[in-house]
Formats: structure tokens, sequence, C-alpha cells
């Protein structure tokens, strides 16, 4: 198994990027057009990207203004990422020039752990534009999907 493990620095307050993160009507600004946000210890993660792909889980930590921890997987079972079969961690750490922001995707194989790091590197670059107070514009992703197993040369 590989890890996505990703830092970017946000110029905005931590607690305006952890609302972001937690708070349905805000993360479809940035991430997707429909979210489902339950920001409690085992409380429901869930958004449908444009292209209709679906991301579920449940939050497993939440520490106000510093973490967000979820279980993460795909509706689609040929992606072969169920939900709730892997882990994604982001921890929010004050700077002085605003959030620097750590996020780390466990229980991903190889290729799948790739194709996910240039995801969270579209989504994270978005929700920073959006903290900083900007439009984050159409998605580049939108039109996209997520690689079946077999298109990755999984088995």
């Amino acid at each position: 198994m590989k890890l996505v493990d990703t830092t970017i620095a946000i110029a905005a307050d931590p607690s305006e990027v952890y609302a972001l993160l937690t708070q349905a009507e805000l993360l479809i600004e940035w991430m997707a057009p429909i979210a489902s946000l339950d920001a409690r210890p085992g409380g429901e993660v869930s958004w449908t990207h444009h292209n209709g792909d679906t991301v579920r889980g449940e939050f497993v930590e939440l520490v106000p203004d510093r973490r967000v921890v979820f279980t993460y997987g795909w509706e689609r079972t040929d992606v072969g990422v169920p939900p709730g079969s892997t882990v994604v961690e982001i921890d929010l750490r004050p700077v002085p020039t605003g959030t620097e922001l750590r996020l780390v995707h466990r229980g991903l194989e190889g290729p799948m752990a790739d194709a996910h790091s240039g995801g969270w590197a579209n989504y994270l670059t978005r929700l920073a534009t959006r903290a900083e107070g900007r439009d984050p514009g159409p998605d580049p992703l939108a039109a996209g999907r997520v690689p079946t197993r077999a298109e990755l040369g999984l088995s």
C-alpha cells in the first residue's frame, strides 16, 4: 500500500479552512456539486462529483480548526476502493501567513494512490483558492472519472 502525502500553504485562518472541510454548503463551493457532511465522529461523509461518481465514508476524528479524519471510498465497485476502506487525515497548522494543511490518504494501492494524488492536488488548490476569498472557477476534473482497477493494471 502507498499513501498520498501532500502539504499546501493557505493564506487563510485555520477556522476558515476547517469550515470549508466540514460544512457541506461550503464544500460544494470548491469540491463537488452535491455533498452531505455530518461533522461528528461516526457522522456521514459523502460527496458526488460533477461526473456522478460518489465518495462515501464517515468522520473518525474532528478537532476544531486543527484536524479532520474520515474514512473514504467510492460507490463504484469497479474502482476497487469501497466506501470506508481508506483513511484521509487532514491536519491544519497555524502559521504566520495563515494555515499549513497536510493531507495524508492511507490504504491505496500504488497506481490508485497515484491517481488520487492528482485529484487531491487539484482539490486542495481549489480549497486554498476558495479559502483565500477567490472563486476557484470550473473544476478541471469535472468531466473526468476515477479509473477502474483494470485500467490501472490491478487485479
